[in-house]
């Protein structure tokens, strides 16, 4: 009886014992950083808007060594994530992978909810003017196309995530005056109906599109990642894909795809950084800048659920961690919860 009950104990302990998988060494997920460092420049203020720190921005650039220039990513927090410290480890990744990374602050309160989109696009483009034209500043030069214009993309969390998509949108229209973004990677985006869509039908065909939800989020549940999938169906199967993130609780520190996951400090999450920060955000929103800008490492962000897509390591007794769910139809998808 006595061995029973230890059988038990250790069948019932030993997932408990184990440890979640570290960093990659390769892949736009990996350890393998061009760039040894990262320069901080800000907090700024759009000149319309001096004295109102809702309005402050920061520019992230990378170094060690300087490139000669860098695609630009405006980053969009997700609601009251005021300081970049609570996503830093994602915004330095994308930095030393050799992008300079715009966080902006765009949320000023609750009861303003339908001037979030403005108040974004207010800083992304004062921000977008500084890096193009204060050259005194020493700052990157944002890189260009063939034709001249500015090579950008959009990466969010929650609320952020919906509001790349409605930014995506308005830079169709040239009055609006900001370049249409290459490549949108919105986690777990969530929002409406207090904060109003955009244009998502105008958002280029020719970008690349990486929506992921979590299947434990109870925050926003997948409603809102479903709903920007229906309204871009313009842009073809070969250039977004809908990705799940499932949970797995075998290890420490125990990999749970709640809403909190994507944040890389403070203490809402199982851990600051872990597996899914290698193997979600990091590497899809740098599989994601790399296939549009370089061509390279498609099948990590936009594989179609290609063993590098949903690859999620493994734990230390090298079980591997429940994998991502590529969805080809979003729609046979039901919500985990009743979120906004």
């Amino acid at each position: 009886m006595k061995r029973v009950l230890i059988a038990t104990l250790f069948a019932a302990t030993a997932g408990l014992a184990q440890t979640a998988p570290g960093q990659p060494t390769t892949g736009p997920g990996g350890s393998s950083y061009p760039h040894g460092g990262v320069v901080t420049k800000g907090p700024y203020i759009p000149p319309e808007f001096q004295n109102d720190p809702d309005f402050q921005y920061f520019i992230f650039e990378p170094a060690r060594p300087t490139p000669a220039q860098a695609a630009v990513v405006l980053f969009l927090h997700g609601y009251q994530g005021h300081k970049p410290a609570m996503y830093w480890g994602w915004i330095a990744h994308m930095v030393r992978k050799g992008y300079t990374v715009v966080w902006v602050r765009w949320d000023q309160g609750g009861v303003t909810t339908w001037k979030f989109a403005d108040q974004a696009q207010v800083g992304w483009k004062d921000a977008l003017n500084r890096l193009v034209n204060n050259t005194w500043e020493g700052h990157v030069p944002p890189a260009r196309d063939g034709s001249g214009n500015l090579v950008t993309a959009m990466a969010g969390h929650s609320a952020g995530g919906w509001l790349s998509a409605v930014l995506a949108g308005r830079s169709a229209d040239v009055a609006n005056g900001m370049p249409m973004p290459r490549a949108i990677v919105a986690i777990e985006p969530g929002g409406p109906p207090l904060i109003p869509a955009g244009p998502f039908e105008d958002i280029d065909p020719t970008t690349k599109l990486v929506l992921v939800a979590g299947e434990d989020d109870s925050i926003v549940c997948i409603e809102t990642a479903k709903t920007l999938w229906e309204r871009t169906a313009q842009i073809p199967g070969a250039n977004r894909d809908f990705l799940l993130v499932r949970t797995d609780t075998r290890g420490t520190p125990q990999q749970v795809a709640n809403h909190w996951f994507p944040t890389t400090a403070g203490t809402l999450d199982t851990a600051t950084v872990d597996a899914r920060d290698f193997f979600v955000t990091f590497k899809l929103s740098v599989g994601a800048l790399n296939c549009r800008f370089k061509g390279t490492d498609c099948q990590y962000a936009l594989g179609n659920g290609a063993v590098e897509q949903t690859w999620m390591g493994r734990w230390s007794d090298s079980i591997p961690v429940k994998p991502m769910l590529w969805v080809a139809d979003p729609s046979t998808l039901t919500a985990a919860c009743e979120g906004p």
